[in-house]
C-alpha cells in the first residue's frame, strides 16, 4: 500500500486507476542518482531507473525525453552537489588560494563518486547553472587574491585545463598530487 524506500528495494507503487503517489521529475532523478553512483554513466538506463521506482519505462519518458536528457539532468545534479558541499565547507575568511584548492578538490571528490560524469560534462558546451556557480566561486577567490578581471579569467582557463586533464586522464589516486599541481599553478601566476 503506500511507498517504501530502501537502498536495496525499489519503491512500491500501487497500480490501477489513479496512481496514489504521483511522480515528479525530482523522484526520477532521486532514484537515478544512486544507480549513477553505483554503476556509472555508461551502465545507466531508463529501464533501470524505472525498475528502481517500480514503474514502466514509458512512465519515465513522461519526465525526461530520452536517456541523454536524463543523463544531462543527472550531471547538473552532480555539479549542484559540488556547489552545496563547497558552500558548506568554505570559510569566509579562507585564504584565496586555499579556497581555489578547496573548490577543485571537492569537484574531484564529487566526480569520483559518479563514474563517467566528468567525461560527459567536460567536453560539452551546454549551459549549466551549477557549473557557472562553481566558476564564479573560483573567480571570486582569484579576485580576492589580487588578480584583475583579465588575469583572473586567464588563470581560470589554466585551472580548467589542468583540472579537466586531471579528470579525463588516468590519474594517480592521491589527490595531494592534484593539490600540489593547483598550488604550483597559483604560485606561478602570482
Amino acid at each position: 500500500m503506500g511507498t517504501t524506500t530502501t537502498n536495496t528495494e525499489p519503491i512500491k507503487r500501487t497500480r490501477g486507476g489513479t496512481q496514489p503517489l504521483p511522480l515528479t521529475r525530482s523522484d526520477i532523478l532521486d532514484a537515478a542518482m544512486p544507480l549513477l553512483a553505483a554503476h556509472g554513466v555508461d551502465a545507466l538506463t531508463v529501464k533501470a531507473v524505472a525498475d528502481e521506482l517500480g514503474i514502466s519505462s514509458p512512465a519515465v519518458y513522461h519526465y525526461v525525453s530520452n536517456r541523454d536528457d536524463l543523463l544531462d539532468r543527472l550531471c547538473e545534479r552532480v555539479a549542484a552537489e559540488v556547489n552545496r558541499n563547497v558552500t558548506n565547507e568554505l570559510e569566509t575568511d579562507m585564504a584565496w588560494d586555499d579556497g581555489v584548492v578547496a573548490v577543485l578538490l571537492e569537484m574531484d571528490r564529487t566526480f569520483a563518486r559518479y563514474p563517467g560524469v566528468a567525461a560527459r560534462v567536460l567536453p560539452t558546451r551546454r549551459p549549466s547553472r551549477a557549473e557557472a556557480e562553481s566558476t564564479e566561486t573560483v573567480r571570486r577567490f582569484l579576485r580576492q587574491g589580487g588578480f584583475d578581471e583579465a588575469a583572473a579569467d586567464e588563470l581560470l582557463a589554466a585551472l580548467q585545463h589542468l583540472f579537466g586533464g586531471w579528470l579525463l586522464d588516468t590519474r594517480p589516486t592521491d589527490p595531494r598530487v592534484l593539490e600540489r599541481s593547483i598550488r604550483w599553478l597559483l604560485k606561478g601566476a602570482q
